[in-house]
């Protein structure tokens, strides 16, 4: 199996399914790793599968996507900031553990059918949005690959995610690399309002902008990705969560 920073190289937000569903064995891993998160995170992930054979599990925009999706993870959290800010970290996690595996994924915060699948939802929680989950096609439909390339244009570059007295070059490898991470996670409408900032050795993770209302989930997503690049380049550790909150090693931790 690739390692973490292998599939937080390799993921990209698949818009493009082979008709295909996902084998029962590898459910079954996906519903265990979910009991997983939602042991530690205390939330009420769940995973979602078309009503019966053949039949797709949710419907999506032909203008967005192409092809049937028989399965994907309901993102469900509290209303308030730290449960918005779970739901990015655990949902990010889930997406790497999907990759590892070899599926395409793609968080979908707003266009689908809410009507065509159901969901209880305990009480005072929502749904933030869905995790597609998929085989990805062979090759993504030219619609796809215009949508994906008008996304992108709109990355920052690395140097704009760090708030530092120093240069991008000047900060440590480590910080360069959890940066880099973050720059490869996805983001809703890829506002990427997530900042890095680096003071005299201490890194925390803050909002520099609004998100469209689902600016914690991306500040969640971000601190997973970086955990996960500064693991690549030797220093494990942890963020704490909320706006600014520090990232401590795990000789520190």
């Amino acid at each position: 199996m690739m390692t973490l920073w292998e599939a937080s190289k390799k993921r990209i937000s698949v818009r493009a399914y082979q008709d295909r569903p996902v084998e029962e064995e590898t459910l079954d891993r996906i519903r265990a790793y979910i009991d997983e998160l939602n042991g530690v995170s205390g939330l009420p992930f769940q995973l979602v599968t078309g009503p019966g054979p053949g039949v797709p599990a949710v419907k999506l925009p032909g203008a967005m996507f192409s092809g049937p999706v028989y399965a994907f993870a309901a993102l469900v959290g509290g209303s308030d900031n730290l449960s918005a800010e779970k739901v990015g970290y655990y949902g990010q996690d889930l997406v790497l553990f999907l990759t590892r595996l070899g599926l395409g994924t793609c968080w979908v915060a707003g266009t689908y059918d809410r009507k065509s699948f159901s969901l209880d939802l305990p009480e005072g929680m929502q749904l933030w949005g869905i995790l597609l989950i998929g085989w990805a096609a062979e090759k993504m439909p030219v619609r796809q690959q215009m949508i994906r390339a008008a996304i992108r244009r709109k990355d920052r570059k690395l140097k704009d995610f760090l708030e530092s007295d120093l240069t991008y070059d000047q900060v440590p490898a480590w910080v360069r690399k959890g940066i880099e991470a973050v720059k490869d996670g996805p983001s809703a409408v890829n506002q990427q309002p997530a900042n890095i900032v680096y003071d005299r050795g201490k890194v925390w993770a803050r909002l520099w902008k609004e998100g469209r209302g689902l600016q914690f989930n991306d500040l969640g997503i971000a601190k997973r990705q970086f955990e996960v690049g500064a693991a690549e380049a030797g220093m494990p550790g942890r963020f704490a969560f909320g706006d600014g909150g520090h990232f401590s090693p795990e000789a520190e931790a």
